[in-house]
């Protein structure tokens, strides 16, 4: 996992966040990863907000546990779906 120092919008260490994503199981993760790709997608007129890094350790995340992208990029296809 990448390292993503600081705080979020709420000041809670981003970490915080990290060790959540890493704690979830495959249906967990999928579900968080379609749900931050369309919000950060919603957002994209606040480029401080809190879901477009969110959405960058959901991809971490799925390049760790699988070594590549392919559960991430069936993630976007929902989200871009809904």
């Amino acid at each position: 996992m990448r390292e993503y120092s600081g705080n979020d919008n709420y000041g809670n260490p981003r970490s915080e966040y990290v060790k959540k994503i890493q704690n979830m199981d495959y249906k967990q993760l999928m579900e968080e990863t379609e749900l931050k790709i369309w919000l950060s997608a919603y957002a994209n007129n606040n480029p401080k907000s809190d879901y477009h890094w969110h959405v960058s350790v959901c991809y971490d995340e799925w390049i760790d546990r699988d070594g590549n992208s392919n559960n991430y990029a069936k993630a976007w296809k929902e989200a871009t779906r809904q």
